[in-house]
């Protein structure tokens, strides 16, 4: 850690992340990415559809008309990526773990800006991270 953290915060964030990594459903969120990871076909076809999913857009948004072709070949790539239950594993792990991630965030941020322990509300509530009007700057989306 930083030397500009103190100890005692040094201590308590361990403690955090020791809780975090040692709950259940944290685990079986990790484990459900990692069992994707090792699945090279189900990690390619994840890649391919994002990819062009990616492309399409950049496509779109500089104006170029999009390929009836290349529509459906994405639409053929989504299909069966929500039909892979690897892949609709991982990213329910994704959502899991960073849920976690932008609350805990949320709650340091708050604590800083406010000098005190924030109530749940004021770290989801509006204006909050991610819970409501325009993202708290989280980096959710």
């Amino acid at each position: 850690m930083s030397p500009l953290i103190a100890p005692a915060i040094t201590t308590q964030i361990e403690a955090l992340c020791a809780a975090i990594a040692a709950d259940p459903e944290i685990q079986s969120a990790r484990d459900a990415a990692e069992t994707f990871l090792a699945d090279e076909q189900a990690v390619a076809l994840y890649r391919d559809v994002m990819n062009l999913g990616r492309t399409l857009e950049q496509r779109h948004r500089s104006g170029v008309e999009l390929e009836a072709e290349d529509l459906s070949r994405f639409q053929l790539l989504q299909d069966q990526a929500d039909q892979h239950d690897g892949i609709q594993s991982f990213m329910a792990a994704q959502d899991a773990l960073q849920k976690v991630a932008n609350t805990v965030n949320g709650y340091i941020t708050k604590t800083l800006e406010k000098g005190r322990v924030p109530a749940l509300e004021e770290v989801m509530g509006s204006g909050g991270c991610c819970g409501g009007g325009g993202g708290g700057g989280c980096g959710c989306q």
